[in-house]
């Protein structure tokens, strides 16, 4: 044990995540653990050879949204260990970094309180358009809004996995019908969560929340085929991946009043 510790302070380690970087309890942990450590302290978006640079003479390496691909994993051979900051590894070549022998790591899960947490806020926010109220009071307009409930509404997951399953437990107070299409199945005693297709929820839900990785599979998977099938009082929130919502197509319908509104934290690159 004592040799891992000695070995533990001696790896130079390099923080290219801008939220890890700025969460004071997070780095007073890691520096307990490591000598050496490097923080995104100008939290800049590192890309390309100013990613390459930031982590040239580092051992391990903790990433957010960095794109981790062949030609960064070749330009690092003294990089040996990768862990993601949240979740999701679609910004990391996981296969070639195996290839040259480096590890990549990740705790699923970590973040699922606090995803699961902005999307409920999100769902309120739109029932009651916060934004649009907010908007008018700063401009010193007031203005009497009708908003809806999120009580006893139809709420759509797309993709029920940790996240999924964490949005779904918050919403049980509000005594919502869930209705869930993942790949696999989930086991719950609740007779309120429903496994169903994508088209299901698409035409039942009130709100639709999307949970998934970004994959060839899932690229542009709500498009206009998808989104023509809500109704007009249906809400979209995306906080999953950016590419999963064709931006055009939404736009489309958001425009052409389709659908009520949408919400989203991630956008294509």
């Amino acid at each position: 044990m004592a040799i891992l510790n000695m070995i533990n302070k001696i790896d130079k380690v390099a923080v290219c995540s801008r939220s890890f970087s700025n969460n004071p309890t997070l780095r007073k942990e890691l520096q307990k653990k490591y000598r050496k450590v490097k923080f995104n302290d100008d939290g800049v978006s590192l890309y390309g050879k100013n990613l390459i640079k930031f982590l040239d003479d580092s051992d391990k390496c903790i990433v957010g949204l960095e794109n981790i691909d062949k030609i960064i994993l070749n330009a690092l051979p003294n990089l040996k260990t990768i862990s993601k900051y949240g979740v999701g590894l679609d910004h990391i070549d996981t296969i070639f970094a195996k290839k040259l022998g480096k590890k990549v790591s990740f705790k699923p899960g970590i973040n699922k309180r606090s995803i699961s947490e902005l999307t409920l806020g999100l769902m309120i926010s739109l029932l009651r358009d916060l934004r649009k109220i907010n908007s008018d009071l700063v401009n010193n307009d007031w203005n009497s809004y009708v908003g809806y409930e999120l009580t006893h509404k139809t709420i759509g997951i797309i993709g029920f996995g940790n996240i999924g399953q964490d949005l779904a437990k918050l919403l049980k107070p509000f005594n919502c019908k869930i209705l869930y299409y993942d790949k696999l199945d989930v086991k719950n005693k609740s007779t309120n969560i429903k496994k169903t297709s994508l088209n299901t929820i698409a035409k039942k839900a009130d709100i639709i929340s999307i949970h998934i990785p970004l994959s060839k599979t899932t690229y542009n998977l709500i498009d206009k085929n998808f989104l023509n099938l809500m109704n007009s009082k249906s809400i979209l929130i995306n906080t999953s991946r950016g590419g999963i919502v064709n931006e055009t197509d939404l736009y489309e319908v958001l425009k052409n009043k389709n659908i009520l509104s949408a919400a989203s934290d991630v956008f294509i690159q």
